[in-house]
């Protein structure tokens, strides 16, 4: 039997109106109350309605979250993504709303005031958390959404999901093949639940070579260029430095390459680079980054059509689509250097 607002009044000690108030962004209401409201929500798995509104009061918009990282709206990856979403999202007859988290809001909030304003008619997740509340929070409240990546564990949001974990393997397995035995990693944030998947990725890898985990050769970093020179500063100052290293992001890679050209190393010689994007500027620097490719138009393309059929009631059993990436060999894993010396 299906849970009833009153049922979720009583578990959380607040009156109907309350609760009412909570799913839709009414009245007055402490965090401490919006908080319990959610707590049994999620316990009695309410199902609100939205979906079923008429139509006269659709926004037909769709709603993107980010968090406040300065630069985030300039990445070449996040375009990828907006630009699939922004055109099949038109086709369906949806706009798009941007908004970003201020230094101080908190993002699952603001998505929670965005539905419960109507602006939207439903959100879409980026940079999924492994323990991520805004997808929590949009389960439990019925308010339609898709993850861009996979949710979190006993949470049934649909989502499209690049599999990283197959690209970490593909990656390892081509830097193998070049005879590297030391193998590093420079990990992403490990908050991030894609970090978790390259992490899966490598490792399986290794085991898959007989080779063990070592876990001196892994370091765990941040998003952007700077720090992807301090990892990469970090792992040539262990005791057996690696030979070739699998960054979590081409940005990271990037800044590994600067890392290895201030050491006096060279890229695809002395030590093996490759990265997890192919963004544009992967093809253009020096020595070309291996990259594997990410399909990143293809997954905002599917995340819009995901999010309508949650809107609409539609494929409900359509809750996950995963797309394949591409590894592209270039110089920085010094494939080609290594076949004009005859080594396999």
């Amino acid at each position: 039997m299906k849970a009833t607002i009153k049922q979720v009044a009583q578990r959380a000690g607040v009156s109907v109106a309350t609760v009412s108030y909570v799913l839709n962004g009414a009245g007055v209401v402490t965090d401490e109350t919006r908080r319990r409201v959610l707590d049994a929500i999620a316990e009695l798995n309410y199902q609100p309605q939205y979906a079923a509104r008429s139509m006269r009061g659709r926004s037909h918009t769709l709603g993107v979250t980010l968090p406040s990282h300065p630069g985030r709206l300039a990445e070449p990856a996040l375009a990828e993504v907006l630009s699939g979403l922004a055109d099949a999202a038109a086709v369906r007859g949806y706009f798009l709303l941007l908004a970003t988290a201020g230094a101080d809001q908190d993002e699952t909030e603001l998505c929670l005031s965005l539905a419960r304003s109507r602006r939207v008619d439903g959100l879409v997740l980026l940079d999924m958390l492994v323990d991520d509340p805004r997808a929590q929070a949009l389960a439990a409240a019925g308010i339609p959404h898709v993850c861009a990546g996979p949710p979190p564990a006993g949470v049934d949001s649909p989502s499209v999901v690049i599999d990283m974990r197959a690209a970490a393997v593909d990656a390892v397995r081509h830097l193998l093949s070049l005879g590297h035995r030391r193998i590093g990693l420079i990990q992403l944030p490990s908050d991030l639940a894609v970090s978790e998947s390259i992490v899966e990725g490598y490792r399986q890898a290794l085991t898959d070579a007989g080779l063990p985990f070592d876990p001196t050769l892994v370091v765990e970093s941040g998003r952007t260029e700077e720090d992807g020179y301090q990892a990469m500063t970090e792992l040539l100052a262990t005791s057996r430095a690696p030979t070739a290293v699998l960054a979590g992001s081409d940005e990271l890679a990037f800044g590994a390459m600067h890392a290895l050209n201030d050491a006096r190393l060279i890229v695809g010689r002395d030590v093996a680079l490759v990265g997890l994007d192919d963004l544009p500027l992967a093809a253009h620097v020096n020595p070309p980054l291996t990259a594997v490719r990410q399909p990143r138009r293809a997954q905002g393309q599917q995340l819009a059509i995901l999010l309508d059929d949650a809107i609409m009631k539609r494929n409900a059993s359509l809750r996950m689509v995963t797309l394949s990436a591409r590894l592209i060999i270039r110089r920085s894993s010094g494939s080609a250097w290594r076949a004009a010396e005859g080594v396999n």
